[in-house]
């Protein structure tokens, strides 16, 4: 017997308007400090506390980026980030992660997603936005 698997997902191409951004973090002055400094960077932001809320709203949004929280490998933040890459390839994912963290140490061009090291650098963070 074989068994399959479904994903409702709502696939949209993004929005031309603004830029806009989604961060996904259960620690709320985490998710505050970073949903802030996106929207002084002009971005137009919304949050959410969990990876999987995430990824509603980046098909519903088509956001130009999405940072979502990662508490170890394989975990909820994980999972939505490698299904967002694979339904929404417009958006840049950023993972934000405890160190240590085994993927902090790998070559940058060895993954689609960002993980950076939490807190996060906000000047790390800007470089990573500069290219959008």
């Amino acid at each position: 017997m074989t068994t399959g698997f479904s994903i409702d997902a709502d696939i949209r191409p993004p929005d031309q308007g603004g830029r806009s951004a989604v961060v996904a973090d259960d620690d709320p002055g985490q998710r505050d400090a970073l949903a802030r400094h996106l929207a002084d960077r002009g971005f137009t932001v919304s949050t959410v506390s969990g990876g999987f809320e995430a990824l509603n709203l980046i098909g519903a949004e088509g956001p130009a980026v999405a940072l979502l929280r990662r508490h170890r490998l394989e975990d909820e933040g994980d999972r939505a980030a490698a299904l967002a890459c694979m339904l929404y390839p417009h958006t840049r994912i950023i993972l934000t992660a405890g160190a240590p963290d085994a993927q902090l140490e790998a070559q940058p061009g060895n993954s689609p997603v960002t993980v950076l090291a939490r807190p996060v650098d906000l000047a790390l963070l800007d470089r990573c936005l500069d290219g959008l």
